[in-house]
């Protein structure tokens, strides 16, 4: 069975502008639908979701043809740009709507994993933007989805509120175990969170993208407001450990996304560049990318000229937008 979502879909919006895409998203990890504003990214989504009745054409899901399901069958959990909570139910009441859908009784893990304990007795008027945001995300996984679907769902938010959130969205799907569809315009948002890139503009797919390179670390002490991390692979005098904001549990995982402005090769040790960490690095590969092998991990970089197979370099990271990873210990699904 092909665990991918296939697609070949038409849609006229009038207005000079029609939607004609097709393609093959894997049904792994979150893939992040990028592209400028009013390329089609939400009208892919809403289709792919059966929310177009104008959408020609058809959708299979793991071989699955949806072409005649309704959205409510297709076992889709939508998250909207604005969090559509419902105004008469408090947090706990928006919650035990999604999960009576599919006829979840057990929720603790989503509460958990979002941190919605201490908000459950609320009305949804009086929550913050990033708290409403938690609890719509939240709704979504009740549900039980199959897949996910993520339309833009920080737009509104200042910087902090989207730096604040971005953690839970990663752990909540990492934990889930639920492949994701991610719309957004913010690069930092796919350093973070994506796996890979679709791109689309002018109604079409402009094709596939690599996701800024991702390295593992283990989280080793945990304070107030940071934590403190270790490549996987390297050891305590090795220099590869840093301070970042708490999004994990000592002795977790986590991905360290590293976006591509904030990464700088060397030949040399550089001195105090300002760099949150400098390390050492092997080319393990020169053409068409430069891998590079660090502590027994592997990440691609475009190329900025050849490297030698084999030559030893210097890495300095600049900035890291962490992400949960997941725990094939947890009990996330019901």
């Amino acid at each position: 069975m092909s665990d991918h979502l296939d697609f070949d879909l038409t849609l006229d919006r009038g207005r000079g502008f029609t939607l004609e895409v097709a393609g093959q998203i894997p049904l792994d990890g979150v893939t992040a639908i990028t592209g400028p504003s009013g390329g089609g990214k939400t009208s892919l989504l809403r289709s792919l979701a059966g929310l177009e009745r104008g959408a020609r054409g058809h959708v299979r899901f793991r071989g699955a043809d949806w072409s005649r399901e309704t959205p409510e069958t297709r076992r889709i959990g939508f998250v909207f740009q604005g969090p559509a909570l419902f105004p008469h139910l408090d947090v706990a009441g928006n919650l035990r709507y999604g999960a009576r859908r599919r006829e979840v009784a057990n929720y603790d893990a989503i509460i958990e994993a979002l941190d919605l304990g201490a908000l459950l007795t609320r009305r949804v008027q009086g929550l913050s933007g990033g708290e409403a945001r938690r609890v719509a995300l939240g709704r979504a996984m009740a549900s039980n989805p199959q897949v996910l679907f993520l339309d833009e769902p920080l737009s509104g938010l200042d910087a902090a509120r989207k730096s604040e959130l971005l953690p839970y969205i990663g752990r909540a799907v990492a934990e889930a175990r639920v492949p994701a569809l991610y719309v957004t315009h913010s690069a930092r948002e796919v350093t973070a969170l994506a796996d890979r890139i679709f791109g689309i503009a002018g109604g079409r797919v402009t094709g596939w993208d690599l996701a800024p390179p991702r390295l593992k670390a283990r989280v080793i002490s945990v304070g107030d407001s940071q934590m403190q991390v270790r490549l996987l692979g390297a050891g305590p005098e090795d220099g590869a450990e840093f301070s970042l904001p708490v999004i994990a549990k000592l002795d977790e995982e986590v991905g360290l996304g590293l976006p591509l402005d904030s990464l700088l090769l060397s030949s040399a040790a550089p001195g105090r560049s300002g760099a949150l960490a400098s390390l050492p690095v092997q080319v393990v590969e020169g053409t068409g990318g430069v891998a590079l092998d660090v502590f027994g991990q592997r990440i691609t970089l475009p190329a900025r000229g050849p490297q030698i197979l084999g030559a030893a370099l210097w890495l300095s990271i600049l900035a890291i937008s962490p992400r949960p990873e997941p725990d094939d210990s947890a009990e996330f699904r019901r």
